[in-house]
């Protein structure tokens, strides 16, 4: 339909949609003093403001989109994140005072025999399994042409994301993960279910740091045969399963498994968490089955030297390409990681990360219909997806105010000790002004010089970059230094090459005066504050004159005593 230009058009698109009916329609436009004349997003930003809508069901029906924002009684309030299967909304349940995620199917996919097995596993699996550490299921149901999944609302951050977007976890925090959905796992291995699916994306982190199973849309399940036997015919019973994390025998025969082909998926997937690459970053799929079939992972503790090597042989022992020589059970994984588990809380702005998924959709949507690329193999890059405003969104983040009902950021403010470190939080703040002055780059090397950060973005490499470093161990873009207005941000690009932070090899991180990048070569650069230079070495100086006047003091008074005595 035509997108609005007067209220009037605005309002009869808002009772079409469902949202609500004529007769309050009629009421808010009253009680709002909202002329018919007005123009349609004037409208619109006075419903926000006021919370009679979110920002995304203004913009659809600013675009003259109404269908689709009511799905048999669940009211759609925002994008949640997008699957194979289709889109995920948060939505308002009818029947209980709650809000749920909506997982609806697209319209490619309601004829196709493979997706709707894959949403009657899931939701078997999610209706069968009762625990903390998995997203619970509530229903399936249809419209008769919309297929959809009612399931608990989890307001977190992914395994995947907050890996690309923060960098490697602590071994503490990445082995509390693990323990967790091992804890899942084994709940669902004696409920005769296999996940067969286990990789970062499938987790959900919480800001208390809980994490959660998701989409059991590939789940082995003892007594549902049928839905096996359609998904085995649409998608071939062979392998099925993400080639990253996939274990060697569910490659060859994903019928043919157990629960140790989980136990093998959940010690790449820790891998990944560990490392921020994936174990085997072939080009093709065919050689990442390949690899896992009959290359040794290496063991985490070369890539990051710091982690403990009991937690390096105990995700070797999940990977095992011989299931014998594996741990066992699900159970044992829970114990291996016990004693180096700790919980921590994870900070993100949950509203960005919606935004984020969005643009994903968007370019999702777009490269419909033309050949996909093949899947990279090492996690996705940070500033693949995070250097971008959100404007350009496929939901547009124009009505996202501070007092909308949007949602809004799910952790307090980061504390001094996590300022600097790979878990600190992302702070994604569009900075349109230029880059604060005083602020320079040492290139650090055979021949020191400095440069004046004029950017708020600068790449560093080999390459044709805004600071150029002559380094064989760095890529031609390895890393980025982003200014957000408060802080100076640092972000690896690199999948090759680490970067090390003061000597430790960081995803993210905030910088400060003096934290210096290094790239395991000769080189590196120092960040320098010159108005804190100055200001130290006036201190310095201060402190110099005052140590060599107290020398003379108390030279003077041991002479002036000698000469006494």
């Amino acid at each position: 339909m035509q997108a609005p230009t007067a209220a009037s058009d605005f309002f009869d698109l808002l009772e079409k949609s469902g949202l609500v009916t004529e007769e309050r329609a009629q009421r808010i436009q009253e009680k709002l003093q909202i002329s018919s004349d007005a123009s349609a997003e004037a409208a619109a930003r006075t419903l926000v403001r006021e919370r009679v809508l979110t920002p995304f069901q203004a913009e659809r029906l600013l675009e003259g989109r109404y269908r689709g924002l009511v799905i048999d009684g669940y009211r759609i309030r925002e994008v949640l994140g997008f699957g194979g299967m289709g889109c995920v909304f948060i939505a308002e349940d009818p029947n209980v005072e709650r809000k749920v995620a909506l997982k609806v199917m697209s319209a490619e996919h309601a004829l196709d025999a493979g997706m709707l097995a894959r949403m009657k596993l899931e939701a078997a699996a999610g209706m069968k399994l009762d625990h903390p550490n998995i997203i619970k299921t509530y229903r399936l149901d249809s419209t008769g042409a919309v297929h959809y999944l009612v399931m608990e609302l989890v307001r977190g951050i992914s395994l995947h994301e907050l890996v690309a977007l923060n960098g490697p976890l602590k071994p503490s925090m990445a082995c509390d993960v693990g323990m967790q959905i091992a804890e899942a796992l084994d709940v669902a291995h004696r409920n005769g279910i296999i996940h067969r699916d286990i990789k970062p994306a499938n987790f959900l982190i919480e800001p208390n740091g809980v994490a959660r199973i998701l989409d059991f849309g590939l789940a082995m399940i003892s007594d549902v045969s049928d839905d096996e036997f359609s998904l085995s015919m649409v998608f071939g019973h062979d392998c099925l399963g993400t080639p990253d994390y996939i274990s060697p025998e569910q490659s060859l025969d994903s019928r043919n498994i157990d629960a140790r082909a989980d136990i093998y998926s959940l010690g790449a997937t820790l891998f990944v968490a560990l490392t921020a690459h994936v174990p085997f970053p072939e080009k093709s799929n065919k050689a990442k089955l390949e690899a896992q079939r009959s290359k040794k992972p290496r063991n985490v503790c070369e890539l990051r030297p710091e982690i403990p090597p009991e937690i390096g042989a105990i995700i070797l022992k999940m990977m095992e390409k011989d299931p014998a020589r594996r741990y066992q059970t699900a159970a044992e994984v829970v114990e291996a990681f016990r004693p180096f588990a700790k919980r921590k809380n994870v900070q993100f702005d949950f509203r960005e990360l919606i935004t984020l998924r969005a643009k994903q959709a968007k370019a999702k949507a777009e490269a419909t219909g033309r050949k996909a690329a093949a899947p990279k193999s090492s996690i996705t890059s940070a500033s693949g997806w995070i250097a971008t405003d959100g404007h350009d969104l496929g939901v547009t983040d124009s009505f996202a105010q501070a007092d909308t009902p949007a949602i809004r950021s799910n952790s307090p403010e980061p504390s001094k000790s996590d300022r600097g470190s790979s878990t600190a939080p992302l702070r994604r703040v569009v900075h349109k002004g230029p880059a604060p002055a005083g602020w320079r780059i040492e290139v650090l090397g055979k021949k020191k010089h400095r440069q004046p950060l004029v950017k708020t973005k600068n790449a560093v490499g080999t390459g044709a970059s805004d600071i150029r470093i002559q380094e064989e161990k760095a890529d031609s873009v390895q890393c980025w230094i982003e200014y957000d207005g408060q802080n100076w941000q640092f972000r690896q690009e690199s999948r090759k090459f680490p970067t090390y932070v003061n000597g430790q090899p960081e995803g993210y991180c905030i910088l400060q005066h003096g934290s210096v990048l290094t790239f395991g070569g000769k080189t590196g650069i120092r960040i320098v504050n010159v108005a804190e230079e100055q200001r130290r070495k006036k201190l310095m100086s201060r402190l110099l004159i005052a140590i060599i006047t107290l020398a003379v003091l108390a030279g003077a008074g041991w002479w002036a005593a000698k000469t006494f005595l």
